[in-house]
């Protein structure tokens, strides 16, 4: 930067600046104190609560209380910490009724509720626990004294004689220079920031069928997107202002577009039978037509490049670059490990992507310069969000938009302003607040002005289904959760709720108490035959490696039951309650395999041949063991006395296998087969049937029909999934 001549003051004028300076620095203003969380934003020093910006009624006392809440977030704030601040012992009021008061007008203001709390929880007779995340600022205002004329200065002093007077009209001036131009720099570099903002939320679609594997596109005029249908996918299209939902037409079977050419003219795109990674690479011209397989490319991801010549796209292997008639093929960068969300920066300088270095672990963003084959990452010291992903350039590249992952499972989208001129440097991370809405992969308009995502409107609800009678009931009381796991011996239930913590209570959803807290990530719960202890899947946190533990079905302290240097899945018991199976990541070619640990011993065995499966049971009998490949195409059987794998089943996707209780018949779900139906197989006819078609449920508006496990009854247990994503736009403010 240049500084002008004009910055360094004539020599009359030092003294003034001297004592100004003086002055300021006996007299330095105050630091604002912010506080920030989700769409709110408490400015201290101006007494004054926000949303999205815009000022809301709270003052006096209610506001008091927050503020204290906000400065001890997660921790209880007693009763008696706030009359000892608020309300001193002179003042003869009713306490208690004038809290409550206070805090039902927090409530209000905050659209928060007593009974199922977003931001304060109540903690009877203690005192108040402000439960969501929050962003502490201080800024320090440039002094004022700085900027003050010299006429508000004392009368300057005479100098000493005996300093010449060449000196004096030549060192002055380069004494102010040097004390003025490095805090005027610095200044220019530190100085606050106008914070990127929501100003308006607005849903566009209302179908809620749009699966987020085939993320969100735009050409400025239309937005692209997938919408599920039971066992498939329908490529779909509607305006970008909002309106009606069409089926965008193409040849290919269940098409998901990677990218849009920069001139609009040309689709990226895969057809898909699963959700896998690697999908074989075509392009189609953008208003339909003949879809053209680019040579034999198989990418986890595709984008082209600004200039719309080339094609850049990822493997597991390292990230390429082609011609869009897929010649003249270049390596940019060797990176093993799953590579998505390709982005070029406009100016074509810069790649960046998500890329995950650590089998298990989340995934990180990463940046490629041009001509380099060092990546750095993006944001390697940021402890907000530790994971990040689906990350965007804004059309004029001041911004770079993307989802970050809280340790505790949240996410929420993120505006990073990306550096601009010689004194600038990277700040952190803006979250763009949006309140309980969880958004996913955004994209940012033409014009800068809107951004579109996904936010998730599903519900997971678990029915039993009586393949005689064909009822079906529904469990937890409708509630939404995850990972049901009924007891065969009791009427017991252990779910994941969608607050990320563990629960038991019984099947119809009552008598429920907390298990683990959602701080361990707990998955996959199982109960033990004797109905007293739960094996559950953890990760501590901090960690990526994922682990397998043991709570009592009363509650209490959590034990480590399998550690292992790699992460290990899917637990189940053994009928004895003696052992457990378990397996390790069906990628993780070193640990690949399904396991027996034994309680008594401590020790774990690999099962032969078992490299690739997972998700095991023990039959009832403990003769057999029923299991998943790691691909999910095959159901296998075990047999223990002949030590012998055979395969009963093929398909495309298989849910979890379940035994009746008699151990003759295996039951399992392919669930991309049409209809969704449920088979079993019987072991002494090796004949199978199907127990039930999941396709009345389908057109009566379920999106997908899964089949879980086998109750103590015979029934089954279903989760059927009620609504996906909804295509959102956001107005931006992006300064």
């Amino acid at each position: 930067m240049n500084i002008p001549i004009s910055l360094c003051p004539p020599p009359k004028l030092q003294f003034h600046l001297i004592l100004s300076r003086r002055v300021t620095e006996t007299a330095l203003p105050q630091p604002n104190l912010l506080y920030r969380f989700d769409p709110f934003e408490v400015d201290v020093r101006a007494g004054q609560l926000r949303k999205h910006g815009l000022k809301l009624r709270l003052s006096g006392q209610p506001l008091e209380i927050l503020i204290m809440l906000l400065e001890n977030p997660g921790s209880v704030v007693t009763r008696e910490e706030i009359q000892q601040r608020l309300w001193s012992a002179e003042t003869f009021v009713d306490f208690e009724n004038s809290l409550n008061k206070a805090i039902n007008k927090l409530r209000q203001v905050l659209a928060d509720s007593p009974d199922k709390p977003t931001y304060i929880e109540t903690l009877p007779r203690r005192g108040y626990r402000f439960l969501v995340p929050v962003q502490r600022l201080e800024t320090q205002p440039v002094p004022a004294e700085l900027h003050s004329s010299a006429s508000t200065a004392a009368p300057p002093q005479p100098l000493p004689q005996h300093v010449p007077a060449a000196s004096k009209r030549l060192a002055i001036p380069l004494f102010i220079c040097a004390a003025v131009v490095p805090l005027a720099i610095l200044w220019f570099v530190v100085r606050p920031q106008p914070v990127p903002r929501v100003v308006k939320i607005t849903p566009l679609s209302a179908s809620s069928r749009v699966d987020v594997f085939g993320r969100l596109q735009s050409d400025g005029v239309r937005l692209f997107f997938l919408e599920r249908r039971g066992h498939r996918w329908q490529l779909s299209q509607m305006p970008a202002s909002g309106g009606a939902v069409e089926p965008f037409p193409t040849s290919l079977p269940n098409a998901k577009i990677f990218a849009i050419s920069p001139e609009k003219s040309e689709f990226l795109l895969a057809s898909f039978t699963e959700r896998d990674r690697l999908l074989a690479l075509w392009s189609m011209p953008s208003v339909g037509g003949t879809p053209r397989r680019l040579g034999d490319i198989m990418a986890t991801d595709a984008v082209y490049t600004p200039d719309g010549a080339r094609i850049t796209f990822s493997t597991d292997e390292g990230i390429f670059e082609v011609g869009r008639d897929a010649l003249n093929l270049q390596k940019l960068l060797v990176a093993p490990g799953p590579k998505q969300s390709l982005a070029w920066s406009p100016d074509g300088k810069e790649l960046r992507f998500e890329w995950i270095t650590t089998p298990g672990a989340g995934a990180t963003l990463w940046s490629l310069r041009v001509g380099s084959q060092n990546p750095t990452q993006v944001l390697p010291a940021w402890k907000d969000a530790p994971a990040q992903c689906c990350g965007r350039f804004s059309p004029d590249g001041r911004y770079y938009i993307f989802v970050g992952f809280q340790a505790n499972g949240t996410h929420a989208i993120y505006a990073l302003r990306e550096p601009r001129g010689i004194f600038s440097f990277r700040s952190r991370p803006f979250r763009l607040d949006t309140g309980p809405i969880l958004l996913n992969d955004p994209i940012v308009s033409p014009d800068g002005h809107q951004l579109f995502a996904l936010a998730y409107d599903g519900r997971n609800e678990y029915f039993r289904f009586d393949p005689e009678t064909h009822d079906l009931r529904p469990l937890l009381g409708g509630e939404s959760a995850a990972w049901l796991c009924v007891s065969l011996i009791a009427d017991q239930a252990v779910f994941h709720g969608n607050d990320g913590n563990l629960y038991m209570s019984r099947a119809n959803g009552t008598e429920r108490h907390q298990l683990v807290a959602a701080s361990l990530n707990p998955e996959l719960p199982a109960i033990s035959p004797d109905g007293k202890q739960v094996l559950f899947v953890a990760t501590s946190s901090g960690s990526s490696v994922k682990k397998i533990c043991l709570v009592s079905t009363e509650g209490g302290p959590v034990r480590d039951v399998i550690s292992q240097p790699f992460s290990v899945y899917a637990p189940s018991w053994s009928p004895d309650g003696q052992k457990i199976l378990y397996s390790a990541d069906p990628n993780d070619a070193a640990h690949t395999g399904v396991y027996i640990f034994d309680l008594a011993s401590r020790q774990s065995q690999k099962i032969s041949g078992s490299e690739g499966f997972w998700k095991s049971r023990f039959s009832p009998d403990g003769k057999f063991i029923a299991s998943v490949s790691g691909e999910n195409k095959f159901v296998n059987l075990f047999n223990l006395s002949a030590q012998q794998w055979t395969t009963i089943a093929r398909g495309n996707v298989f849910s979890p296998v379940a035994w009746s209780s008699d151990s003759r018949l295996v039951f399992y779900q392919d669930v991309l087969e049409d209809g969704e139906p449920v088979h079993r197989y019987n072991l002494q006819t090796r004949q199978t049937d199907v127990v039930m078609d999941c396709r009345p449920l389908l057109e009566g508006g379920v999106l997908r029909c899964g089949f879980e496990d086998l109750l103590s009854d015979g029934s089954l247990l279903l989760q059927l999934t009620r609504g996906d994503h909804t295509v959102y736009s956001l107005t931006l403010d992006l300064p």
